[in-house]
């Protein structure tokens, strides 16, 4: 992203006012917004103006509002989405991303377990590494978590179940053409 100003601020924090779902943000948003606040500060402190006093509170607001929507819609995602990767997250909001989905994932699988009465004795998934042949939408799995899209040519890890499916339909195989057992 070029440069960033006051008037594109709005509009993005505009459009994420107005969508239930993450807005695309411009490439290396967050680090124009850093420069756009940097610059509005060193403004302050050579000539400082109520006016731009005024305008650098109201960037810092603006900017705090759109991390703040961003991330509450980021949390409800994680919780919602078996996915890992989502397109619609400016790199720095992927990492919170992940370690909420990660947290949810490890709730849903303790829960899973208490109401099977299995609590207290975790049973390993066992997971395979297989090679995508065929672009593959997302997918419910016989556990019920979605998984993918996936693109041809992807490696990728899924539970035994789900991956003995996608060979036996041919959209995938084993990475060395055998099942290979990946600790979790």
């Amino acid at each position: 992203m070029e440069e960033l100003n006051y008037e594109e601020l709005r509009k993005i924090q505009a459009k994420e006012r107005a969508s239930p779902v993450l807005q695309a943000l411009p490439e290396g948003f967050y680090k124009a917004a850093r420069k756009l606040v940097e610059k509005k500060d060193e403004g302050l402190k050579k000539d400082f103006s109520l006016t731009e006093a005024n305008e650098y509170e109201s960037i810092l607001k603006v900017v705090g509002d759109i991390h703040e929507r961003r991330k509450q819609k980021i949390i409800m995602r994680a919780m919602k989405s078996a996915a890992r990767e989502d397109t619609m997250l400016a790199e720095e909001e992927k990492e919170l991303f992940n370690k909420i989905h990660e947290i949810v994932e490890e709730e849903v699988g303790s829960f899973g377990r208490m109401i099977k009465g299995k609590e207290g004795k975790i049973e390993e998934e066992s997971i395979k590494r297989i090679k995508i042949l065929k672009n593959l939408p997302n997918f419910v799995g016989v556990d019920l978590k979605v998984y993918g899209p996936f693109k041809e040519g992807d490696t990728v890890e899924l539970p035994d179940k789900e991956a003995q499916l996608l060979v036996r339909r041919g959209i995938a195989e084993y990475i060395g053409g055998v099942p290979n057992e990946i600790s979790k």
